[in-house]
C-alpha cells in the first residue's frame, strides 16, 4: 500500500480527501501545517508521495515542504494544491523544484488519479 502524506490546515478538507484516498488504497499520513509535515518527514523511514496545501497558517508553506521531501526522498512525487498560488512558480523555478499543481476546489477523483498515476511513474 503506497504511503502519503496529506498536508492541508481545513480540516474538512483533509478529513474528506484523506477518506477519498484511503478508499483508494493509500496509507495517509496527516499533518495540518509545514511544520508538522516536516516533522512526519522527518520520522519516517519511506513515504512515497506528498499532498501538501501551498499556503498556509504558520511557519513555512507547501513550498517548504516540498524541498524538505526531497531533501529526504529525492524522486518523491508532489502535488501542491491552491486556490491562490500566486509567486510560488517563481520560487519552484528558483529551487529547480518540479511538482505538479492541482487548483482548488479540485475533485477527489482527481487528486485520487493524479496520485496513483505518479507513484506508477516512480
Amino acid at each position: 500500500m503506497p504511503c502519503l502524506l496529506l498536508v492541508e490546515d481545513e480540516f474538512l478538507v483533509r478529513l474528506v480527501a484523506k477518506e477519498a484516498l484511503e478508499g483508494d488504497g493509500f496509507e495517509v499520513l496527516e499533518a495540518k501545517s509545514a511544520s508538522e509535515a516536516i516533522q512526519v518527514l522527518d520520522s519516517q523511514a519511506h513515504i512515497d508521495i506528498v499532498v501538501t496545501d501551498v499556503r498556509m497558517p504558520g511557519q513555512g508553506d507547501g513550498v517548504d515542504v516540498a524541498v524538505r521531501a526531497r531533501a529526504k526522498f529525492p524522486e518523491i512525487p508532489v502535488i501542491m494544491t491552491s486556490g491562490y498560488a500566486e509567486g510560488v512558480e517563481d520560487r519552484l523555478d528558483q529551487l529547480c523544484l518540479i511538482v505538479f499543481m492541482l487548483g482548488k476546489p479540485y475533485k477527489l477523483d482527481q487528486l485520487s488519479a493524479l496520485a496513483k498515476s505518479l507513484i506508477k511513474r516512480s
